[in-house]
């Protein structure tokens, strides 16, 4: 009966729902950062072809700096419902150092 009790007792401080909508906003936020990536790659390829399309280069570039404010968006809704999540911590800092080049910015996020 006392484990019973004691097993009651410490899910009761626990909020659900605000893990559940903080897995969706996780869940968005790894979607956003899936397209950014391969948004860069798209980039990269194109500009390692012989001849480079500088229209396909101009529209991927202005699409990599859309998507990089979708996923700063993204990151802010998460980090508003969970500001301690260890794994979106390193995720989005790593996002930022490998992919945006913004190390100052990684490593603020990464000492969090």
């Amino acid at each position: 009966m006392k484990e019973h009790d004691m097993r009651n007792t410490d899910s009761r401080g626990i909020d659900v729902n605000s893990i559940v909508h903080f897995q969706e906003t996780f869940r968005i936020l790894q979607s956003e950062i899936g397209k950014a990536v391969n948004l860069q790659l798209d980039y990269w390829r194109d500009l390692e072809q012989t001849n480079p399309s500088v229209q396909k280069l101009l529209y991927l570039g202005s699409k990599i700096t859309l998507q990089g404010d979708a996923v700063r968006e993204a990151y802010k809704n998460a980090y508003a419902v969970n500001p301690n999540n260890i794994r979106m911590l390193k995720m989005y800092g790593n996002f930022l150092k490998d992919i945006m080049n913004d190390s100052f910015e990684a490593q603020r996020v990464l000492e969090k």
